[in-house]
């Protein structure tokens, strides 16, 4: 009963600390954090319903909540960066390649070589 909230505990932990880590990490910290979330709350209920002390359980669904919403926007907002950088990088491409055929003579079809 207890090792339910106490692995619910640690894998919130876990999620926050990989939804601040850039790279694959963030890919699995959201269903590590929402994993965390429900074994806390099933291994808090499972304590309560033994007349034991629940606070591991709380503890662990406090951390899964606060997993889940910093995964959530780590995610997003890496997301957001990728598509802002794609995007900047064509229009500074298109930009380059104007600015060097105007620079060249203004050859219409595209680059020289």
């Amino acid at each position: 009963m207890k090792g339910m909230a106490v692995t619910g505990l640690i894998l919130g932990i876990v999620g926050i600390i990989f939804s601040f880590i850039y790279g694959w990490t963030q890919v699995i910290a959201f269903p590590l954090s929402i994993v965390g979330l429900v074994l806390s709350i099933i291994g808090m209920n499972k304590l309560k319903a033994a007349g034991q002390a629940a606070g591991v359980g709380v503890a662990g669904l406090i951390i899964g909540i606060i997993a889940v919403v910093f995964s959530t926007i780590m995610f997003l907002a890496c997301g957001l960066c990728f598509a802002c950088a794609s995007c900047g990088a064509s229009a500074i491409d298109s930009a380059a390649e104007d600015a060097l055929n105007d620079l060249l003579g203004g050859y219409e079809g595209g680059y020289y070589w």
